[in-house]
C-alpha cells in the first residue's frame, strides 16, 4: 500500500474537524495525529530544501538528482 500524500492528509484533517465541529472531541485524537504528520512533512521538506540550496551551493549538480531519490521515499 503506498503511503498517503501530503494533500490527501491535510484533505483528511479538513474533514477529521468537520467531523469534531458537528459530533464532538472523540476524534480529536485521529486530528492530532493527521496534524502531526503533516508537521513531520512539512518540515522534512523544508530541511530537504535547505540542504539542496546549501549543496548546490558548491556548483555540485546532484542537487536535482537528490530531491528525487528523497521525494520518492516521503
Amino acid at each position: 500500500m503506498q503511503e498517503p500524500t501530503l494533500d490527501q492528509i491535510i484533505d483528511a484533517r479538513a474533514r477529521c474537524a468537520k467531523a469534531i465541529a458537528r459530533y464532538g472531541e472523540q476524534y480529536l485524537p485521529i486530528f492530532e495525529r493527521l496534524d502531526n504528520e503533516i508537521a513531520k512533512r512539512v518540515k522534512q521538506q523544508s530541511l530537504l530544501n535547505k540542504a539542496i540550496e546549501i549543496g548546490t551551493q558548491n556548483g555540485t549538480q546532484n542537487g536535482t538528482h537528490l530531491t528525487d531519490i528523497f521525494m520518492k521515499t516521503i
